[in-house]
């Protein structure tokens, strides 16, 4: 058993959430208090023993376990809340963990930022400190953020730390000094270079970021992987903005450490950057655990767009693991929220430090009009992809669907789902069709009498039949897990509207069973999560008259879709395209006129009185 199976094994998360929210109080099997984490009079913060979660359905929006919970609550990641919950626990750390702390490393990494801070004072760092200057950071800046400099001179760092008595092996390890050829210590890894400290979330010096100050590539250089530096685990300036982030609910990432520097300087204390990388999933992890928003704040140009791309690509794979259930890390245990990742472009040609320095109201603003992620996934792919042909629309949709998928507000949802169908120039109903195919003897038959396909449609439509939800069905079964008043109209949903077999399982199971207890009885225990899930989505606020016309109008979405699917059946069963010369087989096609004088019917009767 791993450590934090062990700790989840023994602790009850009524027990942890009780020690930070004394007013936590039972109501029915959940309990409810007031959020501790946004000011609200109305309890919408709910803890839930069955499935050792917690959920605020107001202003937060956002919920996990234990562990983030304690993360959340006392500003730490996720390693910091294990201790603190093996504590309480009485479960031991592995010793590998404990002995992190006392990693060289940092005593090493120390006394290099001590050399480097000395040689930008001295007179060899004239250089360094002119360029700081120019880019208008300050002397006090520059002491917090411990702004310094490597000299050009090729061992100088080599012969400081090995006469404080650091030994070879050390710092070699350290990826300060190079290898020579004998195998031992032989020159400076950064020489010329302005250094920034780059520091953890716990405020160690893990490792450091050189940039080149005579213009020479690379710009910027990085310490190597060591047993306490990854920049793809980290985030500059985190120790510093925390707390900011915590307060404020956002936090701002952008590309440089002089961009954070300025920003912090002039009072945006939220910002932080990506070590000059595309953001991974821990450090996208990082930020959920103290920011309710993001907004990545890059350069316009092609590369810093390219960026925004993989940053978002690996956001949105995340996102997307944890919607399908499968977890990829401790600290994510639910589906994050896409919706509250946000794109600022700024100005082509400036960087965010000239525009808060020379236009602090155009940065706040530029920070305020910041775009959904999805609505900028959508144009930025759009734009790369010819949406003049079949493969470049299917291309589109396979890369999008997910992220659209993954958008937990329902309405959202259907606005990007209507924005993919624009772009890609079908009815929402035709992409809805797509996405979930209507099944049955007579469509199956009328298949099987069509010819193959244009490739690009087949490739579209081969992406549309793998899908794995469907947002229109899946709202009527959050609707039915959380509202027994539409769970006792259940059977006026018709199975036959449902396209996706698992989501006409639970529907069976409800309409069976009559209740969620007896329907989760007799789920398998997929279906089952599936339904428990269903029950703890976050909706949006809604008064009783509005919450019943979502349930109405899903109905009749629902059973629009149908028709209209029968209807595209009945003009591919008389188009002459889909029989060739071969002749048309008179029973079939008096089957599909039966059909297709029902479906007009039933589809006059929905548009003047609605669903029955």
């Amino acid at each position: 058993m791993s450590t934090v199976d062990d700790i989840r094994a023994r602790l009850d998360i009524v027990d942890v959430v009780s020690g930070y929210v004394p007013d936590l109080k039972r109501t029915g099997k959940n309990y409810h208090a007031r959020c501790p984490f946004h000011q609200e009079r109305t309890p919408s913060f709910v803890v839930f023993p069955d499935t050792q979660n917690w959920r605020c359905f107001g202003g937060c929006a956002t919920g996990g376990d234990m562990f983030s919970f304690v993360m959340r609550t006392e500003n730490t990641d996720f390693t910091g809340a294990m201790r603190l919950l093996a504590a309480q626990a009485g479960v031991r750390i592995e010793e590998r963990r404990q002995r992190n702390d006392d990693d060289p490393l940092y005593a090493l990494n120390d006394s290099a930022q001590q050399f480097f801070k000395q040689s930008f004072n001295a007179e060899r760092g004239a250089q360094a400190r002119s360029y700081v200057e120019g880019r208008h950071i300050g002397e006090d800046a520059t002491a917090r953020f411990g702004i310094g400099y490597a000299p050009s001179t090729g061992s100088e760092l080599l012969r400081s730390l090995g006469a404080l008595g650091f030994n070879d092996d050390l710092l070699l390890r350290s990826g300060l000094v190079l290898r020579g050829d004998d195998g031992s210590p032989s020159r400076d890894m950064f020489r010329g270079r302005l250094m920034f400290p780059l520091r953890d979330v716990d405020g160690r010096i893990a490792g450091f970021a050189g940039r080149s100050l005579d213009g020479s590539d690379p710009k910027y250089i990085n310490t190597p992987q060591t047993s306490v530096f990854d920049k793809g685990r980290m985030l500059y300036a985190l120790d510093r903005a925390r707390e900011a982030i915590g307060a404020e609910g956002e936090a701002v990432v952008v590309e440089g450490y002089m961009d954070v520097i300025a920003a912090h300087e002039n009072g945006y204390r939220n910002v932080v950057a990506s070590m000059g990388t595309a953001l991974t999933e821990t450090q996208v992890a990082l930020l959920k655990a103290r920011a309710q928003r993001i907004v990545l704040a890059l350069d316009a140009d092609a590369a810093g767009q390219e960026a925004m791309l993989q940053s978002l690509r690996t956001t949105w794979e995340l996102v997307g693991s944890a919607a399908a259930g499968r977890r990829r890390t401790e600290v994510l245990n639910r589906p994050d929220d896409i919706s509250s990742l946000r794109i600022a472009l700024i100005t082509e040609g400036k960087d965010p430090d000239e525009l808060i320095r020379n236009d602090p109201g155009q940065w706040q603003r530029l920070l305020a009009d910041a775009v959904p992620a999805v609505e900028f996934l959508i144009r930025a792919e759009a734009s790369r992809l010819d949406m003049g042909s079949a493969q470049g629309k299917s291309a589109l949709v396979e890369r999008l669907l997910p992220v659209v998928f993954a958008v937990p507000n329902w309405a959202d949802q259907e606005r990007y789902f209507s924005r993919l169908a624009e772009i890609v120039g079908v009815p929402v109903a035709t992409l809805e069709a797509a996405v979930g195919r209507m099944q049955g003897p007579l469509h199956s038959r009328q298949r099987a009498r069509r010819p193959a396909p244009e490739a690009g449609n087949r490739e579209l439509e081969s992406v549309f039949t793998v899908a794995e939800h469907d947002p229109l069905e899946e709202r009527v079964l959050t609707l039915l897990a959380q509202d027994p008043e539409f769970l006792a109209q259940v059977e006026e949903v018709d199975p036959d509207t449902f396209v996706r077999p698992e989501n006409r399982a639970v529907l069976f199971a409800l309409r069976d069973a009559g209740t969620m207890e007896g329907a989760i009885a007799q789920l398998d225990g997929q279906l089952a999560d599936r339904l428990v899930r269903h029950s703890l989505e976050a909706l949006p606020p809604a008064d009783r008259k509005q919450r019943t016309e979502e349930w109405t109008g899903c109905l009749r979405r629902l059973e629009e879709r149908r028709l209209r699917n029968l209807k595209a059946q009945e003009a591919a069963a008389f188009s002459s395209d889909a029989v060739g010369d071969a002749p048309a087989d008179p029973e079939y096609v008096q089957a599909v006129q039966r059909q297709a004088l029902e479906v007009n019917e039933r589809l006059r009767d929905l548009f003047t009185k609605g669903v029955d």
